[in-house]
């Protein structure tokens, strides 16, 4: 068995006591060694399979290391198996039989999202709190991130009394408790979170399950977040003979509370723990090793490994500048037909982007030419929910009878109107026999004052906008003023998280796409618009596609592999993404994204870049990546150009010196609005508000954040990297 592993990997089988930590490069083998040492434990060790646990992240990961193990150890039906779970199935098991002393009955229900979501609205409407305002999807997350970091209900509210907002949540938490506890239940978040405090309380417990699990191995420990290394300590505190698998390389979910101080601390862990580097990569060609490596190697905090490979170079990462990103998505399409063989298949092509809002250049472009597509682990971007609510609202500017539209944008965003008054509002509309949308403006008894100013505000909005759209208003800057004032883009702002911003990217893209219809039609209408986007949602054939391209993100792509991989939008801003670029840990996390998304490349990688890009309909110049600029030039074929962190000169090549006349005046008036530095007292004029007066400033670079005053009363927060703020004085 060791004659089928390299020196490394054979090292790392043959230790099986003790602790060992094995930094599995991309492409290294990892699951090999993992199911060799399980295989060696139990014919060489004499260890019962029963006795080895084996945790990992995925369903899928378990099922194939199982499968892998039956296959070593020849296990036929009623054999005994290694213990193969995930973290979630384990800690299910060892509660179905200790639940009790945690409160629980062994019958006890698992509560899934919906579940978890539905009692959360149960709670809300109790307490007469609007689920609008307090979302029960993001209630729900926020009580999983706190036991994911170990917090009890208990703890978390102590935490949370300075904010009115944080201690209404808090409360909803220990209500939400209280109430599964009563009806026997626990969601996902509880499972870990009470077999760790099970373990604490009751060490006898504790004793009895690290006698029975005498080794221990984890796959992808770098993705652990602080609960899940509280369970591996303490169930491998006694024996010590835990084995770790990862990659602090491929560390790239923090935002979903992945700790890479788990991996990075391990040996402070166990000073006696015997470290083991697969640096051998079997997947991908020298080239494209060499080029994942030298781009990593910029990181500082890191283990230190260099990925390499005896495969054969193979040929050279092609750099493609286009113009825009339609120019880019065309470019990507062409490479695709051109490489496709009757022989061989779609799905050997893989095109990876940055943020979700990228795929609709992709999905435009490949609908046009009919060539089959999916998006991996997303919606298609006009089925995203900040989209269809953009929709909805202008369908109501071109339609008022359009009561559907107008009832799932009356409170998104959140706006303070509640679901007692659309129902007054649906009944006063049936009883003086008007349409929902002339309610708005009426004057109804049953509804109060505040919530009917309200209504009466967004009656005002639609009716400015439908006079611009009277009046011919170009439709891309009737979305535009609705996103602002509507109060979405602020909304999103103020959340602050990964998914609120990828949402307002989102919004971007559909002004963007608005935008570029307008010019390129002859006579562009918002109903012409509109009635096209119900085609394209309405054609929903991807189910039945046998063989398609795969769009993704290059977050999907962890752990998967592609014969021809097209990496696109490698831009500053977009890759490194803007939110990211403000701190060290930020940047080295994309970097990390970065390596990811190279090392899955078998055989083609191809990286493509825009010259210009939009944000909300705006053309805006944009630079090369800085990861570009880490790979050595005798990897890399192309005519491109390098950003300021290079030395390497714009392309005269016929390409990428053709630039459009309106492009450049674009960027040139763009130029003009950003000129200088924005400072608290100057005057700027926005495009809705008109003028105003900075009163803060905060953050730097694509992350910079002004609020301005308009007029005495009307203060505004924007991110200016989406919402550009002329200069006065």
């Amino acid at each position: 068995m060791d004659a089928d592993l390299n020196e490394e990997q054979a090292l790392a089988v043959q230790t099986v006591e003790g602790p060992v930590l094995i930094l599995a490069g991309a492409g290294s083998g990892k699951t090999r060694v993992i199911t060799y040492r399980i295989a060696k434990l139990v014919k060489e060790h004499s260890v019962f399979p029963n006795r080895i646990l084996a945790v990992t992240f995925t369903n899928k990961a378990a099922q194939e290391m199982r499968e892998r193990c039956q296959s070593l150890l020849e296990i036929k039906k009623g054999d005994s198996e290694p213990f193969i779970r995930t973290f979630h199935s384990l800690c299910l098991y060892i509660l179905r039989r200790e639940g009790k002393s945690v409160g629980l009955g062994s019958n006890f229900t698992v509560y899934d999202s919906d579940m978890q979501e539905s009692l959360i609205k149960e709670i809300l409407k109790k307490r007469d709190l609007d689920t609008k305002e307090f979302k029960p999807s993001h209630l729900s997350n926020a009580f999983s991130h706190a036991k994911d970091a170990f917090l009890t209900a208990e703890e978390y509210s102590r935490k949370n009394q300075d904010d009115g907002y944080a201690r209404t949540i808090s409360d909803v938490f220990l209500e939400y408790e209280k109430e599964k506890l009563k009806r026997n239940a626990v969601d996902f978040g509880d499972l870990i979170l009470l077999t760790v405090i099970l373990f604490r309380d009751y060490p006898m417990v504790l004793e009895r399950y690290q006698n029975y699990w005498q080794y221990i191995m984890v796959d992808e420990y770098q993705d652990t977040n602080k609960i899940q290394y509280h369970l591996v300590q303490l169930l491998a505190s006694k024996t010590k003979n835990l084995c770790v698998v990862g990659d602090d390389d491929q560390s790239i979910y923090s935002w979903r509370g992945a700790d890479i101080t788990n991996i990075l601390n391990f040996s402070k862990d166990y000073p006696e723990a015997l470290v083991v580097k697969l640096e051998e990569n079997y997947r991908s060609t020298k080239t494209i090793i060499n080029a994942a490596a030298s781009v990593i190697a910029n990181n500082t905090i890191r283990t230190k490994k260099t990925l390499r490979t005896n495969n054969p170079a193979g040929e050279k990462i092609k750099v493609t500048l286009y113009q825009n990103e339609t120019e880019e998505a065309n470019g990507i399409l062409q490479k695709i037909k051109r490489y496709k063989k009757p022989t061989s298949r779609y799905a050997e092509h893989a095109i990876f982007y940055r943020t979700n809002s990228q795929s609709r250049y992709f999905e435009e472009t490949f609908r046009k030419n009919a060539i089959p597509y999916k998006i991996f682990g997303g919606f298609r971007f006009f089925d995203r929910k900040e989209v269809k609510d953009l929709i909805a609202y202008l369908s109501i500017i071109i339609n008022p009878l359009d009561s559907t539209s107008l009832l799932r944008i009356i409170n998104s965003p959140p706006r303070g109107i509640g679901e007692t008054t659309v129902e007054r509002l649906i009944s006063y509309s049936v009883q003086e026999g008007i349409s929902l949308y002339e309610c708005l403006s009426k004057k109804i008894p049953e509804i109060k004052k505040g919530t009917a100013q309200k209504l009466k505000d967004l009656s005002t909005l639609f009716e400015d906008l439908m006079s611009d759209h009277e009046k011919q208003e170009p439709a891309s800057d009737i979305a535009y003023e609705l996103i602002e004032r509507s109060g979405y883009r602020e909304y999103l702002e103020n959340e602050d998280t990964e998914e609120a911003f990828s949402r307002l990217e989102n919004l971007n893209e559909f002004v963007n796409a608005l935008k570029e219809y307008e010019e390129n039609s002859e006579n562009p209408s918002l109903e012409e618009y509109l009635g096209n986007i119900s085609l394209i949602t309405s054609e929903d054939n991807t189910k039945d596609l046998a063989d398609y391209v795969i769009l993704m993100t290059v977050h999907n792509a962890k752990g998967l592999e592609f014969k021809h991989v097209y990496l696109a939008g490698m831009e500053e801003g977009t890759f490194p993404h803007f939110l990211a670029s403000d701190t060290k840990e930020g940047v080295e996390e994309e970097r990390r994204l970065c390596y990811v998304a190279i090392t899955r490349a078998r055989e083609h990688l191809e990286i493509s870049l825009s010259r210009y890009t939009r944000k909300f309909g705006e053309v805006e110049a944009r630079i090369p990546s800085r990861f570009l600029e880490e790979i050595p030039s005798e990897h890399l074929s192309g005519d491109w150009f390098e950003s300021s962190y290079g030395v390497r000169k714009p392309s005269h090549s016929p390409q990428a010196s053709r630039t459009s006349q309106k492009e450049e005046k674009n960027e040139s008036i763009h130029s003009q609005k950003n000129s200088g530095t924005y400072k608290v007292g100057m005057k700027v004029r926005h495009k809705v508000y008109g003028e105003g007066k900075i009163k803060s400033v905060s953050g730097s670079g694509d992350n910079q954040k002004v609020e301005v005053v308009f007029g005495s009363h009307v203060e505004k927060k924007f991110l200016l990297a989406y919402t550009p703020l002329e200069i006065i004085l």
